[in-house]
């Protein structure tokens, strides 16, 4: 066990600068609950909802692991304060953005009687952690575990891979191509589109909405390029910085995240390309930093996050995130949105046990982060508010907050209502059997 503790949490070093000492102090503060939650004695009783939290901790992606672990803590603190019947704990695992190391700490996890489980760190590693879960509870009924999906939107999880063991909390990729598509068409000077995408599942995706949403939405828009590169290995994104400028595209379309659309903006501003930056993740994790005031005007995004219309509760967990991480931000809802409705889930099934927390989670009506959310029953994908945003400076009225130290946030042109996102229905999903 120890040995499984050290690999995830790392040890404590007497010689870490101070900056580092205090993300290894605030790592360890996982370090005791994590011991108490691999004790023999699990159980899923008074009230406990259990979450192993899969992350990449390590690696080249380990900035969006711990932004997912943070948000992920401050809105269980902020629950669990309010909460007189249902309690959350949360272990985080390191999965090192490793398929494989993700599915060894699923086997650990589920041998230590953990029955839920979210995170994962990509589609790609998603899509393995899904098919254990199934092929888990298929061998092992009457202990079924739940994949509560916070962050990988590739359609196919509630479409042709819809599973009845998984629900997402984040609205999948065409349901945020078709806002974003929507929006760009009532830009008259956007006429040339470049895509740039990584290339693995969630990428090919954003790349094919792009085409067909945008040609659906005005014909005299032309895609100039498509590029998809290796996910998480590419240093030097000047040679496609070179390619997008020789077409003239005056728009570029990404679903990067993580160093991959941050190293692509710092080319992007080193070669003065003058185009919009449309993002499905452009306000975190190291990207507004990069690309600082050249920033404004160009970058926009997609998402569930508005810092500048928190509702109290909301407020209550971005303060407590940024209490603790103040060169840090929340970056989406989704993490948020699944501990709330699961919280209800519990509550209207006066239970923490996860048959019975999947049938009340189906068609569950919650009050999400920023509006009413629902699961829906038929696929377990969520339908949530987005926003489109600009990077622009604080003003105090329409950017209230800068994101990670700076003094520019991000200006919301344009909500999109949960009933305006509703995806087509796409999904068989195999039910277990009554009872």
């Amino acid at each position: 066990m120890n040995r499984i503790l050290r690999s995830v949490f790392g040890e404590q070093r007497a010689d870490l600068a101070p900056q580092q000492r205090g993300r290894s102090n605030s790592t360890l503060a996982c370090f005791g609950l994590a011991l108490a939650l691999l004790q023999p004695q699990l159980s899923i009783a008074q009230g406990i909802i259990r979450i192993a939290q899969l992350e990449p901790l390590s690696g080249p992606f380990q900035t969006q692991g711990e932004a997912n672990v943070w948000t992920l803590q401050a809105a269980v603190e902020e629950f669990n304060a309010r909460s007189k019947d249902v309690k959350f704990e949360v272990t985080p695992y390191d999965a090192k953005g490793n398929a494989q190391e993700a599915l060894n700490i699923f086997r650990q996890a589920t041998e230590r009687g953990i029955q839920y489980f979210a995170g994962g760190g990509s589609s790609a590693i998603v899509s393995g952690l899904l098919e254990a879960v199934n092929t888990y509870n298929e061998r092992n009924p009457g202990k079924e575990v739940l994949y509560l999906n916070h962050q990988a939107i590739d359609p196919d999880f509630t479409e042709a891979r819809c599973s009845y063991w998984h629900f997402r909390f984040d609205p999948h990729v065409f349901m945020r191509m078709a806002a974003l598509t929507t929006f760009i068409a009532r830009d008259t000077s956007v006429k040339k589109v470049y895509l740039i995408n990584q290339d693995y599942s969630f990428g090919q995706q954003v790349e094919a909405s792009a085409k067909r949403y945008l040609s659906a939405a005005r014909q005299d828009i032309a895609v100039v390029g498509e590029e998809r590169h290796p996910i998480g290995r590419i240093k030097d994104f000047a040679p496609y910085i070179a390619k997008i400028k020789a077409t003239g595209a005056d728009t570029v379309i990404t679903g990067n995240f993580g160093p991959d659309l941050v190293l692509l903006i710092k080319a992007a501003k080193d070669a003065e390309l003058n185009v919009k930056f449309y993002t499905y993740y452009g306000n975190a994790l190291g990207a507004p930093t990069a690309i600082g005031e050249a920033g404004v005007g160009h970058l926009r995004l997609v998402g569930t996050w508005e810092t500048n219309a928190m509702p109290p509760r909301i407020r209550a967990i971005y303060d407590l995130f940024k209490a603790k991480h103040p060169k840090n931000d929340i970056f989406h809802a989704g993490v948020i949105e699944m501990v709330g409705m699961v919280g209800d889930a519990a509550r209207k099934a006066a239970s923490t046990e996860p048959k019975k927390i999947a049938v009340a989670l189906e068609g569950l009506k919650s009050a999400g982060a920023f509006g009413e959310v629902e699961m829906r029953a038929s696929d377990h994908q969520i339908l949530a508010p987005l926003f489109i945003q600009s990077f622009a400076p604080v003003d105090g009225n329409q950017v209230k907050f800068g994101v990670e130290g700076l003094k520019f946030g991000f200006r919301t042109d344009a909500t999109i209502r949960a009933r305006e996102t509703v995806p087509a229905m796409n999904c068989q999903m195999k039910r277990p059997a009554a009872g």
